[in-house]
């Protein structure tokens, strides 16, 4: 199931398909999704926390209010392969909440901005994951982690938090 956009990016602002209409990225709701409850375990993933964030989001599909999902980053993420579980854990995330339409996309966590693996770097490799089934999120970040990382200026990037 693939759900069709609701905003669009254009100069790092974010705007409403529906109306066109700028939106504060400020006015979303921000919930934090902490990794370690995620993924107990190394591609291990806690179905009845997944679950639960289902039921508390689905009320706010018939409401106007969209939220941004934060992913908190609680374990190790200093290396390729605790990027790669830390993608799979949210990309899995992703799976589980599919059908909620108030989702406007994800804050990508400080810590995943600064870590660079060669040509393709953590951000670009978070969006492109979550991209392939669900390409209707916007990813946001604060102008200060867009300023220290090397991340594409792709118009699935806004600025959250200025």
């Amino acid at each position: 199931m693939k759900l069709d956009p609701v905003f669009e990016v254009k100069a790092n602002k974010l705007y409403k398909l529906a109306d066109g209409k700028e939106v504060a990225p400020s006015s979303l709701k921000l919930i934090d999704i902490k990794w370690s409850e995620v993924e107990l375990e190394p591609e291990s993933y806690n179905e009845a926390l997944l679950a639960d964030l289902r039921e508390q989001l689905k009320p706010l599909d018939d409401s106007d209010t969209f939220v941004i999902l934060n992913p908190i980053v609680d374990k190790d993420l200093t290396t390729q392969d605790s990027v790669e579980l830390f993608i799979n854990a949210y990309n899995h995330t992703a799976r589980r909440i599919k059908d909620c339409t108030c989702i406007a996309g994800f804050l990508l966590p400080q810590a995943l901005m600064v870590y660079e693996k060669g040509a393709v770097s953590g951000p670009n490799q978070f969006i492109e994951a979550l991209a392939v089934k669900h390409a209707q999120y916007v990813y946001f970040s604060t102008a200060d982690d867009l300023n220290k990382s090397q991340m594409d200026s792709k118009d699935s990037i806004a600025i959250y938090g200025n």
